[in-house]
Formats: C-alpha cells, sequence, structure tokens
C-alpha cells in the first residue's frame, strides 16, 4: 500500500500532548515494549526518544517523540505495517500510558516525601540526648 495516504500525518506528525520529556521518554518506552509483543515485529532504541521498528527483520520505519510529538520516519517503502502498529497502539493504549505515567509520578513524590520527612524514631533518639 502507498505511503501517500498518510502524507500530512508523515510531514507534520501527531501531537500526543504529554507533560515533558519525562513523559516522552516513557510514552516511547511504552511503545516500544508494544511492538516487541507483536508477532513479526521488533524494536530497538539508543536513547529512549527514537524507535526503530523492525518488520520480518528488517528496519521499516523510524519512530521518534520529542517535545509531545510523534513522528515517522519510513526507513522502506513497505512501512504501512509498521505505521499501524503504531497507530493501533496510539488508539488503543494512549489514555492509558498517561494515567499510568501520572500515578508513577504520584507514587515518586510520595517516595520521595517519605524520604525527607523525619520518622518518629529519629524523634524519639533526638530527646533521649535532650536530658544529657
Amino acid at each position: 500500500m502507498s505511503l501517500g495516504r498518510f502524507s500530512d500525518m508523515l510531514k507534520f506528525g501527531i501531537k500526543l500532548k504529554l507533560s515533558g520529556s519525562d513523559e516522552d521518554r516513557y510514552y516511547a518506552q511504552r511503545l516500544r515494549f508494544y511492538i516487541m509483543e507483536l508477532e513479526s515485529f521488533d524494536c530497538e532504541t539508543e536513547n529512549d526518544e527514537n524507535l526503530n521498528i523492525y518488520f520480518n527483520n528488517e528496519c521499516v520505519l523510524g519512530v521518534s517523540i520529542k517535545d509531545s510529538a510523534l513522528s515517522f520516519e519510513p526507513k522502506e517503502s513497505d512501512s504501512y505495517e509498521a505505521i499501524m502498529a503504531v497507530l493501533g497502539f496510539i488508539s488503543q493504549f494512549h489514555d492509558i500510558v498517561q494515567e499510568d505515567y501520572k500515578k508513577e509520578q504520584i507514587v515518586d513524590e510520595e517516595i520521595l516525601r517519605k524520604a525527607t520527612l523525619p520518622s518518629e524514631e529519629e524523634d524519639s533518639d533526638e530527646d533521649d540526648f535532650e536530658w544529657i
């Protein structure tokens, strides 16, 4: 199938409305794991922003997620299946991935807050030395 039908999408990409570079990398990582689970597909990355998607052991598509925009770089003329796989991920899991990212941020903030708050044991130790 010709990629002409996708010309605008290939030219301008897809705006994902992500919160920043950390979420961009998280989204790319989740997309990579999704692609790796598909039959006949594989995916690799060097920097968690640029993905190379393989179909039947041939690199057919480059995908980049930067500044909340997902862009495509067809490596071969037959990258239709890979583009459809990425679009399938976006349509099925976009909201789920964003919710998961927010949940992880909340958990990270709670862990950080617990680490910075003094514990009750530390308070009792300080009291022991006051009488000396």
